[in-house]
């Protein structure tokens, strides 16, 4: 084998590693937007959710302005 290559074992665990790292991440995030979003407060930018969206979606855990960049940014 040549130097500076890992072997299938070693590239895979990494590989792995990395996912695992990844979805921890995610997981983490929701936790916290959920946390925040029962506390009123935008994921995003930290300010308080108007009533009005909250009233139209109880379950809102960002602003509407912070709701449309994630839209606009997030689109397919």
């Amino acid at each position: 084998m040549s130097r500076g290559f890992r072997d299938a074992d070693a590239t895979q665990a990494l590989s792995e590693q990395a996912v695992a790292e990844a979805i921890d991440k995610i997981v983490h995030r929701e936790d916290s937007a959920v946390q925040a979003a029962g506390d009123g407060l935008c994921v995003d930018c930290g300010r308080k959710i108007g009533s009005e969206r909250l009233a139209a979606v109880p379950n809102a855990v960002r602003c509407i302005r912070c709701q449309g960049a994630w839209e606009q940014a997030n689109r397919y």
